[in-house]
């Protein structure tokens, strides 16, 4: 390894080691949240009056968005879809992709890819900016400032008002995805709704309007998680 007296090469080899150290642990939780993703999907339970079940797969989600950033948490919705895919029963109700990609939460199963890409890609450039700014606030004080220090500076930049956006957004991809698949199959399925209105109305009473309390917790939970993290780096 060649480096001036700078160091600057030693520090460029030292960081490559360190990306390639942190994709290979992303890569790692990648395959654990497609897991999670099985587990979540099957602790559920169906309310009387929707075809949709209310899982804890959205918590699940959004969580390996902001923590695993866009790429690697729509990995893990893929790796799960793949599971599926090749029999396994990972879907809601222990269900295969057979069984689920012809029922009414098909939709869902797809926007879950889709909403952690949107989730991940908010809360990613979100913190690429945080990194900026830390980065540059570092280098005014290059002598007093640990990488440890700068980190903690990074996250505190990162708030809770972007995290709640990524997810917000991340949940509205789902609820699209799952919410015009189901307008399809209610109608293959020969609803009573007598106009295009009435059935848009019928799959949001069915589809939506159910889980968003639910889903409004889950994403105080992930936003507390984190607050929670930064409260014990600040320590």
């Amino acid at each position: 390894m060649f480096y001036n007296n700078s160091g600057e090469g030693l520090i460029t080899s030292r960081k490559a080691g360190i990306l390639t150290g942190r994709n290979f642990a992303k890569a790692l939780f990648s395959v654990i949240f497609a897991i999670l993703m099985c587990v979540s999907a099957n602790s559920f339970f169906y309310l009387p009056f929707s075809p949709v079940p209310v899982t804890m797969q959205v918590f699940t989600v959004l969580l390996s968005a902001v923590l695993l950033g866009r790429r690697w948490a729509a990995a893990a919705q893929i790796q799960y879809i793949i599971m599926g895919i090749a029999g396994l029963p990972v879907f809601a109700g222990f269900k295969n992709a057979a069984a689920a990609f012809s029922g009414p939460t098909a939709g869902y199963i797809a926007g879950f890819a889709a909403g952690a890409f949107a989730a991940g890609f908010i809360f990613d450039k979100y913190r690429e900016t945080a990194t900026a700014k830390g980065c540059a606030h570092f280098k005014v004080y290059p002598a007093s400032k640990s990488e440890t220090s700068l980190k903690k500076q990074i996250f505190n930049i990162a708030g809770p008002t972007a995290l709640f956006f990524a997810c917000m957004a991340g949940l509205a991809v789902i609820y699209s995805c799952g919410y015009i698949y189901l307008m399809g199959y209610l109608y293959l399925a020969g609803s009573s709704a007598g106009t295009i209105a009435g059935l848009a109305l019928q799959a949001f009473k069915l589809g939506i309007a159910p889980f968003i309390i639910s889903d409004m917790v889950k994403i105080a939970i992930i936003l507390n998680i984190f607050h929670l993290k930064g409260d014990y780096e600040k320590n």
